[in-house]
């Protein structure tokens, strides 16, 4: 979906206000992406802990956001599958989502008032979490299938900026002709669109990171093989984005909460 062009684009942010100009972007049937907000946090294990020591701190964290989150928050563990040491020095990456930046700031209120000296004390303890960020996440394409809670899969991580001349006003048709193109090819996945905000390393050079979910390695393996086809035959759409080369994770769900 865009991400396999390998090419960095060093050209000033520019896209997300774009994107929200809604009236201007002109969606066909008025129906407009979904938006989000996310913390990321990249983690390390101290020594002598593993995924399961971080696993048995994490459903403790959870039994307290049942009790005491009082806005929806959903939260996944992503782990380096294809990656090289020279981009990613983590061992894990949180991922939690919230409605809207309000909602985020509320269970984050309210995890500050109930666990974060307890539980997040036993945390610090088996991890040492490298800075904690916020991103506005934009849904260009909806999973086919919904998501359950302890679900496993992949992601794919791409740095993407808009080739010269392009900017967000251009992104629904493009998305339009994209998700076309993937229906075809049989993509169940999603794509999201995540946007820096505060605690992002303010050397980010990139318009925005492209997120896209797979069920399995075959089902990525399978969309690469299709691109690369329709790359030979030149009926592959329009790229408005110069993306580097992806790196994939194995993602598994610890909380699922709907927003509705």
């Amino acid at each position: 979906f865009q991400a396999e062009d390998g090419i960095r684009d060093r050209s000033p942010s520019r896209g997300l206000g774009d994107v929200y100009k809604r009236q201007s972007i002109g969606f066909s049937d008025n129906h407009f992406p979904e938006a989000f907000t996310m913390e990321a946090l990249q983690c390390k294990f101290t020594k002598g802990n593993d995924m399961d020591s971080a696993k048995r701190v994490i459903a403790q964290w959870k039994d307290n956001a049942d009790k005491n989150f009082s806005a929806p928050y959903s939260a996944w563990v992503i782990t380096p599958l294809y990656t090289s040491n020279q981009d990613v020095e983590f061992d894990f990456a949180w991922l939690g989502f919230s409605p809207d930046a309000a909602s985020m700031g509320r269970t984050q209120d309210e995890w500050q008032a109930t666990g974060a000296e307890t539980i997040g004390a036993k945390w610090e303890k088996v991890t040492d979490c490298d800075g904690q960020a916020l991103y506005g996440v934009i849904e260009a394409r909806a999973p086919k299938n919904p998501s359950k809670e302890g679900q496993k899969g992949y992601l794919s991580v791409s740095n993407c900026s808009f080739k010269e001349g392009k900017t967000g006003l251009d992104l629904a048709e493009n998305d339009k002709a994209w998700n076309e193109y993937n229906d075809k090819n049989g993509f169940e996945g999603g794509v999201w669109r995540w946007w820096p905000g505060a605690g992002s390393p303010t050397s980010y050079e990139h318009d925005f990171l492209l997120a896209i979910s797979y069920s399995s390695m075959e089902e990525y393996g399978r969309g690469r093989d299709n691109n690369l086809a329709a790359m030979r035959a030149d009926t592959r759409p329009e790229s408005i984005l110069n993306c580097d080369a992806p790196r994939i994770y194995s993602s598994e769900n610890m909380r699922l909460v709907s927003s509705e």
